[in-house]
């Protein structure tokens, strides 16, 4: 696999915050409507958390083939996507990372402009697992992250759809060969995977190494939703 060229901080910024033009629109696969009534009964009940520094982020929820997809958006981007968590653990863990009230898209605190960035958030993510768009036109935002998080996940951005490397390899791309554990642990940290394809990068083996680090669903669980991934992208025929 060719190595590309070291990009600087300013292109990997402009890399994380643009993507490539997408194909194609589709709708997002709706839930069942018991279903999609439950989510919101948990969206309401999940409230308000950290309430003393101000509004911080606005989130969603929808069903997704292993179960329920949290994302959450920033005035600077998409800030958080997770996978299987319970709602108030979701709101709770992102209220403390971003010291502020995180609250739901419905809660009439939440811009219009957020409503609409949160709302092609879930479409352009419902389009992918439904395997009508290979990349993503959304901001993102890592605040919080430190500069060596952000020049993995750059590299891992860099990845596209169908492409997958190994972590030794992604060292080697953002220019820091032999790093390949650290690199494991930035993307371990991803606070946005699917949008940022940490799910592209394999063990030297060619196994699939980890996923989001343990997840809230445990490393099998989470392995099982990087394979899933994978095939959707047609990068995955592993029994």
């Amino acid at each position: 696999m060719a190595v590309r060229h070291k990009m600087n901080d300013h292109q990997f910024e402009q890399l994380l915050r643009a993507g490539d033009p997408l194909p194609n629109e589709a709708t997002l696969p709706a839930e069942t409507g018991a279903a999609q009534a439950a989510t919101r009964a948990a969206l309401r009940r999940a409230g308000v958390r950290a309430a003393s520094s101000g509004l911080a982020a606005a989130f969603d929820a929808f069903a997704v083939p292993w179960g329920l997809l949290h994302v959450a958006v920033t005035n600077d981007g998409v800030v958080s996507v997770e996978f299987e968590a319970e709602t108030p653990d979701f709101v709770d863990r992102l209220a403390r990372r971003l010291h502020g009230r995180v609250v739901p898209v419905e809660d009439g605190a939440v811009p219009a402009s957020w409503r609409d960035r949160l709302a092609a958030a879930t479409a352009q993510i419902g389009e992918y697992l439904a395997g009508r768009r290979t990349a993503f036109e959304l901001p993102v935002d890592l605040c919080g992250l430190s500069a060596w998080d952000r020049r993995v996940l750059a590299g891992a951005a860099s990845l596209g759809f169908g492409e997958v490397t190994s972590y030794g390899d992604l060292a080697r791309r953002i220019g820091k060969p032999g790093a390949a554990r650290a690199v494991g642990g930035a993307l371990g940290r991803n606070p946005v995977p699917i949008v940022i394809p940490c799910h592209r990068v394999l063990a030297a083996d060619g196994t699939l190494g980890g996923y989001g680090g343990s997840g809230p669903g445990g490393r099998t669980a989470m392995l099982a939703v990087k394979r899933r991934l994978l095939r959707i992208e047609g990068a995955w025929s592993a029994a």
